[in-house]
């Protein structure tokens, strides 16, 4: 793993930024191969979208030296399949909770080996139901904060033979998994949960919306009976891309004609925007 400290290699911060004492900030995962990051607008545009949101926005400078730091110095050291994470906090500063008015950013930027989800993709996953549930926030739906720790609980729980688990909100309404999103087909129409109070707006999710033009597509607030009489299930993100699902705590489901398609259309789509 190969580690950057605002623009330096380094592997240290100091004890006093508020990501570590507050998780005060936000970080980005990004599919690259060597040349090629995948979805790198999708993930830039979310980052500074979250950063507004959280009251410490980059300047056209600073989001400029980041773009042209991930060009020039990140994607050269690409040589194989790779994940290039960033993370973004307030840096030091402020009394408390209360954050300093003119905050002087860390910015953090890793590259570690890709995991590799050619069999998920290929076979299938299972997932169960997590005890853990999702808190309701309209002011950090949709963004990866890095206050994870309703995640990093679910992630306790899980246990084999499931990849995955779903998570639910306090209503029992169907939010995401914990580290991906979740759709389902069933009589040819294409739902997959609202995520305006709760959970992450994943790029790859947003990538299947905007690539939707043979299915009507339903957003909105499901329970988990209406998953369960899906005809197909398949859950993504940046890194799994699509991974069909073939088991929900018990319950069989099969590897559909439309999430096969769906897996062949995206995947094309990734082979076109490399070349």
């Amino acid at each position: 793993m190969t580690w950057f400290v605002n623009y330096t290699l380094d592997t240290s911060i100091t004890t006093l930024d508020r990501g570590l004492s507050y998780g005060d900030g936000l970080f980005e995962t990004i599919r690259t191969i060597p040349n090629h990051f995948f979805q790198l607008e999708d993930h830039l545009t979310r980052l500074y979208r979250g950063l507004i949101k959280l009251g410490m926005p980059f300047s056209v400078d600073q989001q400029n030296l980041l773009q042209a730091f991930l060009h020039a110095n990140i994607l050269p050291l690409i040589h194989n399949d790779a994940v290039v994470k960033i993370i973004i906090t307030r840096g030091e500063g402020g009394r408390g909770y209360l954050p300093p008015k003119n905050c002087q950013h860390s910015v953090i930027i890793g590259i570690l080996p890709a995991p590799n989800y050619q069999s998920e993709r290929a076979v299938g996953v299972s997932l169960s139901v997590s005890p853990v549930p999702v808190s309701t926030s309209r002011f950090l739906a949709g963004i990866k904060h890095l206050n994870r720790l309703e995640n990093v609980i679910a992630k306790q729980y899980l246990v084999s033979p499931y990849f995955d688990a779903i998570m639910l909100n306090n209503n029992e309404e169907l939010i995401e998994c914990i580290q991906s999103n979740i759709f389902w087909f069933k009589d040819d129409v294409l739902y997959t949960p609202s995520l305006e109070e709760s959970g992450v707006q994943g790029t790859y999710r947003k990538r299947i919306l905007e690539n939707q033009t043979n299915h009507t597509v339903e957003i909105g607030r499901f329970t988990l009976p209406a998953l369960l009489e899906a005809d197909e299930v398949f859950i993504t993100n940046s890194l799994i891309q699509i991974a069909p699902v073939i088991n929900i705590s018990g319950n069989s489901f099969p590897i559909g004609f439309h999430t096969r398609k769906l897996q062949t259309l995206m995947q094309a789509k990734d082979q076109h925007a490399i070349y």
